[in-house]
């Protein structure tokens, strides 16, 4: 399917290169379209690994319809099909990009219902990257709809709403929204319709009082086969429990969220991220140094600056924790560079967390040593800064002499899992990570140890001294 355009035309002597262009184009817009069909029930993992297969051919399709003066339609119509692709892949930044431009064309709203569906969609996929544009678009998405008088869309519009004011610190500004969603997606009967609502609202609402709404919004996906939304809604769910510090309910979610993104292939820098405040909350700080450290990489390779935010925040903290004052504070004053320059606003949880890390490094080093270094982090750059919160620390690093010296942090647990027989897709499933990142990092292990299969991978670890773990069953 990937080259079927590019095929067909070769067989054409009299092709041109803007047929190809335009039928390269049409093409893979009917593909996504066929495949949004799918994304929200029991196939959708098999569907975005075929999206997966084209997303080289799926954003050159994109470029071509941005760049014809005729072609706004077909812009829309890729980015409304898309969407459930790009949250699942972590791609929102690619998503905004293509439709943002697009809906301010003067002939944008020449369709009102595509118009109207594609500034749902823009409002969702900014809520994980443009606050401010996330709240624009949404109160515009919800404009539109209501003249359009579509329950669904409108749904969808207050949706996005109530998660924008959440995300701009105001969740009570946001909470009316997400509850006329819930009520209209209920009247609706739809499941998938309902989950996305209910997802959306609980975010806004007090943590005690959403335990019954996130049991109804995963009975639905578990009836429609909705393994995204399943999956989004476990993690939120274990992000409220770990904010009332109900770390066996949080266990518990994750769990769930294993096996429901294994189904999908999903990737997120939450999931690390989660797992690591739960780590840090047993005392494991090692272990949660090591789960902020992969969530913080996801989010910069995605280019995911909410992600980098907490990210860069949670590593912070346990720097703290592992006693490394002056880095922590340092590293302090880089965050509050970062989070001035994007002007996303902590949540409630991660106000506590930064407040409390800064009060124990301040009672640490005293109000002129902490100053003095946390200037010095305001003024590195945010690659300067992502950079060092990244190095692990000389003091934490194995030995150089040792047989394990070359290994990463990720790398060492991975040959922790594979010294106590798991699978790779085991080894995924534990480290939320894909099938696909774990060969990564075994062809790299590979690379640095010169070992050329598992049992020599295995006899490396062993005198390595790492120790095996046997993954959960």
């Amino acid at each position: 399917m990937r080259h079927y355009a590019a095929e067909r035309l070769a067989q054409r002597a009299d092709s041109c290169p803007r047929d190809a262009g335009v039928t390269h184009r049409d093409y893979y817009l009917a593909v996504a379209e066929a495949a949004a069909a799918h994304l929200t029930g029991p196939d959708q993992g098999s569907w975005l690994d075929r999206l997966d297969a084209d997303q080289a051919n799926l954003r050159r399709a994109g470029e071509h319809a941005v760049a014809d003066p005729r072609g706004t339609a077909l812009v829309l119509r890729l980015g409304v099909a898309l969407y459930r692709y790009w949250i699942a892949r972590s791609r929102q930044q690619q998503g905004l990009e293509l439709l943002m431009p697009a809906i301010g064309r003067a002939d944008a709203g020449a369709d009102p219902v595509l118009f109207a569906a594609a500034l749902v969609t823009a409002a969702h996929t900014a809520c994980w990257v443009d606050i401010g544009a996330a709240r624009q678009l949404a109160e515009q998405a919800v404009q539109v709809t209501r003249e359009l008088d579509d329950d669904r869309l409108l749904s969808r519009a207050l949706a996005a709403l109530c998660t924008a004011c959440y995300f701009a610190g105001e969740p009570e500004n946001g909470r009316p929204f997400g509850q006329e969603s819930v009520e209209r997606a209920r009247r609706l009967g739809d499941d998938v319709l309902l989950a996305e609502s209910l997802a959306h609202y609980f975010l806004a609402i007090d943590p005690v009082l959403s335990l019954e709404l996130v049991g109804e919004a995963i009975a639905c996906t578990q009836r429609s086969g909705d393994h995204l939304y399943n999956c989004l809604l476990h993690n939120n769910a274990c992000l409220h429990a770990l904010t009332t510090g109900n770390i066996p309910v949080a266990r518990a979610h994750l769990e769930a969220l294993k096996q429901a993104s294994q189904q999908i292939g999903w990737e997120s820098a939450e999931v690390p991220a989660n797992l690591g405040l739960a780590l840090r909350a047993e005392g494991d700080l090692d272990g949660a140094r090591s789960m902020f450290e992969a969530s913080l990489r996801i989010s910069r390779q995605k280019g995911d600056a909410r992600g980098m935010a907490y990210g860069f925040l949670y590593l912070t903290c346990v720097t703290g924790d592992l006693g490394d004052w002056d880095r922590a504070a340092l590293l302090h004053g880089s965050v509050q560079a970062f989070q001035d320059r994007t002007g996303l606003p902590w949540d409630d949880f991660d106000a506590r967390c930064w407040q409390d890390s800064l009060a124990r490094v301040r009672a640490r080093l005293g109000d002129e040593r902490l100053e003095r270094a946390y200037a010095q982090g305001t003024a590195l750059s945010l690659e300067q800064a992502l950079d060092l919160a990244l190095t692990v620390p000389a003091a934490r690093r194995t030995p150089a002499g040792s047989p394990a010296g070359p290994l990463s942090a990720r790398e060492w647990e991975i040959m922790a899992l594979l010294a106590g027989g798991a699978s790779n897709a085991k080894i995924a499933q534990t480290l939320f990570v894909t099938p696909n990142t774990v060969r990564t990092h075994l062809d790299r292990i590979r690379d640095k140890t010169g070992a050329r299969n598992r049992a020599e991978l295995t006899r490396y670890a062993l005198q390595a001294g790492i120790e095996p773990v046997v993954p959960s069953a």
